[in-house]
């Protein structure tokens, strides 16, 4: 394997949402070895960035937004698609009457216009300061998010899914946690923006293996000859893995990834 991509969240983070000593050795013992690494997320692309630097002092390419951006070292963006701002008011407008927390991603800002505990936790999380303004729906009019995220119990998400991807039939809406509910234009996922970058950087992804953990994943594995979630994923990115190593907790994808070295599977 020459191309290796991560997930962050629920893959080689641990519920701290720091990176697993296990998977930080094995990411370290690649790129010794000169393989290419992307981390591939739903996380906003600051974000993303500010979590690396913490381990790392070089750069990666990067898909952020669950695929709506994609991110390359000394060229910047090379993929920024956006909502239809009509649509994302609309969107907006919709989860307020259904009284769910919402929030816009704009120009690489985390956008509310209520400063719950939703968000203050996802701020936390992120570790990317809120910006709060009066009216979100008029925000996404004047300015197209990256992306919409829904936050509430699963129990109130669950059953008005059908019903959103009804109205919005020119959104892709799924869930990157069970309490996140994202909204991003139809055309975007994981594994398109991956193929996006393999073009731009001439790599064969039959010569690539990728780690996740969530629906979100399932185009992002479906694009690659290798595909790896953890035991802690969903049923159904676990129907479409070829192997299924242990929990993130414990550092599942580095253990996997040093034991097919060390096997000689893998040069």
């Amino acid at each position: 394997m020459k191309i290796f991509i991560f997930d962050l969240d629920g893959t080689i983070l641990m519920d701290s949402h720091d990176i697993h000593p296990k998977n930080l050795e094995a990411i370290r013992l690649l790129l010794e070895r000169g393989k290419e690494i992307v981390f591939a997320s739903g996380r906003m692309l600051p974000s993303i960035t500010k979590l690396l630097r913490r381990y790392f002092d070089r750069e990666f390419s990067l898909i952020a937004y669950n695929g709506s951006v994609v991110w390359i070292e000394n060229k910047g963006k090379i993929l920024d698609i956006r909502i239809n701002p009509e649509t994302a008011e609309e969107v907006v407008k919709v989860l307020r009457i259904l009284k769910i927390h919402r929030q816009a991603y704009i120009n690489d800002k985390l956008v509310v216009e209520e400063e719950n505990d939703f968000a203050k936790a996802y701020s936390d999380h992120s570790q990317i300061e809120l910006t709060v303004v009066p009216d979100l729906a008029e925000a996404v009019r004047k300015n197209a998010p990256t992306k919409i995220l829904a936050i509430d119990s699963p129990e109130r998400l669950e059953p008005v899914i059908p019903k959103l991807r009804e109205s919005f039939p020119n959104l892709s809406i799924f869930k990157s946690f069970e309490n996140y509910l994202d909204f991003v234009p139809f055309e975007i996922n994981k594994g398109r923006a991956l193929q996006i970058l393999a073009r731009e950087k001439n790599w064969n992804l039959y010569e690539a293996a990728a780690f996740g953990d969530n629906d979100n994943d399932i185009p992002l594995l479906m694009s690659v000859k290798v595909k790896v979630a953890v035991n802690n994923a969903t049923r159904s990115l676990k129907e479409v893995a070829d192997f299924v190593t242990e929990d993130n907790t414990k550092g599942g994808p580095g253990t996997f990834i040093i034991d097919m070295f060390e096997r000689g599977i893998w040069n």
